[in-house]
């Protein structure tokens, strides 16, 4: 299964409304992941065959009409194994 972190714009307008009700009712799961240059959060779509990673910037950017991220690069298709998060929680070096 492939995975691709895409804007939000970028996606068919069918996703978009797919992504956009999964986001506002909380139903999608948020992640971290990297996104030009910074880590950023966002969610996880899948559709079809495909695993989408989207910012929720853009997201946010797509639904109130901004034009902030209509310069974006294409998507980027990703290639991730699955492991499981290293629990930092209990690591005392950060008090």
């Amino acid at each position: 299964m492939n995975r691709v972190i895409m804007s939000y714009s970028k996606l068919k307008s069918s996703i978009q409304d797919e992504v956009y009700m999964g986001y506002s009712e909380g139903e999608l799961e948020r992640t971290t992941f990297p996104y030009k240059g910074k880590i950023t959060v966002g969610v996880i779509c899948q559709y079809e065959d495909i695993i989408y990673l989207i910012p929720i910037s853009t997201i946010v950017a797509g639904r109130s009409g901004s034009s902030d991220d209509l310069d974006d690069d294409e998507s980027s298709p990703i290639d991730v194994e699955d492991e499981e998060e290293e629990d930092l929680s209990d690591d005392d070096s950060f008090e």
